[in-house]
Formats: structure tokens, sequence, C-alpha cells
């Protein structure tokens, strides 16, 4: 069947190692638009940023943003899927996080994060994926926030921070770690998967006309709903063991060589 929606992770999948957009994205973009075909991006960023992001080329494409709490549709506002939860739900976690030397805990809200001032050090980098920020130093400033979820910086978050929190997770509540440097804590009916199945009934699609590149444990259900799922060359073990079918390494622009292999790019 036809390819009919192309949806990618953004860092260690879309993105290279310097965090760039890959070569001809663009004009693909408007190829496939042309075509009929949506390109979309599902990620662990912020909303703003991924906006931001992506008006500056002057590309269109569907957003599935802070794992899947929020999603719209290119050049239109505002989402038409939204999924936040009361600060509270994230009490044990956030106080775990804040017990461990180095961590910067981010609240994220469906229109601005809330950077934890500990760490001031830590907002360069936290700034690569959230661009409207407010800080916050004590749960009272806090208390009353809806959000989509906490993403928790740490230097070494797979060694040093991501063993802290798991026993924060339970039925209600997954954490995950989502890259090199984040672990993320959502309820567990947040996913990617659910704010993708919401864009494919959006847009008319079928799992079988949708096409999906991912390479790290949030991109788990989404890379599993149904949908043709494709493995960066550089997806953690877990992942590629998922699916048969594996791209070249992000730094390699896998997933434009990838759709040029298969056909879906001349």
């Amino acid at each position: 069947m036809a390819i009919r929606l192309i949806v990618t992770d953004m860092d260690g999948t879309l993105l290279d190692a310097a965090h760039q957009l890959p070569q001809g994205f663009a004009e693909a973009v408007t190829q496939l638009r042309d075509r009929g075909i949506h390109w979309g991006i599902a990620s662990g960023r912020q909303l703003a940023n991924l906006k931001q992001r992506f008006d500056e080329v002057g590309v269109a494409v569907d957003l599935i943003a802070e794992n899947g709490a929020l999603a719209q549709l290119a050049h239109a506002d505002p989402p038409f899927f939204c999924d936040l939860s009361p600060v509270t739900a994230f009490d044990q976690v956030l106080r775990t996080a804040l017990a461990i030397s180095g961590a910067t805990p981010v609240l994220c809200g469906a229109t601005c994060a809330w950077v934890h001032q500990a760490y001031p050090e830590h907002f360069t980098e936290i700034a690569r994926y959230f661009c409207e920020t407010q800080t916050w130093v004590t749960f009272e400033d806090v208390a009353m926030l809806s959000i989509c979820k906490v993403a928790i910086y740490h230097p070494q978050a797979a060694t040093a921070l991501y063993p802290k929190l798991q026993p924060c997770a339970s039925e209600d509540v997954r954490v995950i770690l989502s890259g090199p440097n984040w672990v993320d804590v959502q309820l567990a009916r947040i996913d990617k998967a659910h704010a993708l199945k919401a864009l494919m009934k959006t847009l008319g699609v079928t799992p079988e006309q949708t096409l999906v590149f991912g390479d790290y444990f949030n991109d788990v259900g989404m890379l599993t709903c149904g949908v043709q799922g494709v493995a960066m060359g550089n997806a953690l073990p877990e992942i590629k063991a998922l699916t048969p079918y594996h791209a070249l390494p992000n730094t390699q622009n896998g997933v434009m060589d990838y759709l040029h292999r298969i056909g879906v790019l001349t």
C-alpha cells in the first residue's frame, strides 16, 4: 500500500549529530506534499520549540510534541490533540529528582516550560529543546500548573539519574530514558502512539499507509502500533529488535537515504 504519512522522531533520528536538519529536507517535504504525502514530527520536544524550528526553514509539517501530549496540524493553531495532567501527579518523582545532585526538572506545559533554577549551567542545553521558559524554585511556585510531562536533565542521565527514578514508575506513571541526558516522566496514558493514532484519524490515513522512524525508548509505542516501523542505525538495541527494517544512522542522513532506497523520494 502506498505511503501517505511519514513520521520521524527528531533528535537522534531526523537531526544529525550537530542537531541540523538533513540536506534537502525542505525540498523533500514540498515534493511529498505535492503528491499528497504528509510529513510529521513526533518528538519529546516542546511544541513551541518545534514550531519555531520548522517555521525558520519555511517547512509545513504536522507536529506531535511532548512525547504525544500535544499534536498540531501543519499551519493550524491551536493543537487538535491535548492531554495535560496536574503537576501534583508528579510529586514523588519531582521530590526524588531534586534530591539527586545535578538533576534539573523541567515542567513541560502546553505553552511554556518551567525550569528548576538550581543548576543554571544546564540552561544552555535545555534551551536547545525549550524556547518558551520560566524558572521555578519551590513547589508552591508551580502547584497550580497543568503539564504534559516532567523532563529531567542530567549530564549522565543513563547512569546517575534513570536508575534512581525507576522506583517512581507504576501502572499510572512511566519513567522513560528518552536520550543520553534526559529522563521523561509522564502518566501512562500519554504516548507518541496515541497522538499518532489521532493524527492518522484526522488525516484519514491507515497504519499500513504510515511510515515511522525512531531510535529511543520514547519511540516504542509508535513503532509498534501497526505502522511500518523503521529503526535508525544508531538506535538502541532494544529498538532495533522491534522491527526488521533499519535505516542508516542519523549521522549518515539515514531517514532521507531510506526514503530514497524505497522509492518514496526520487
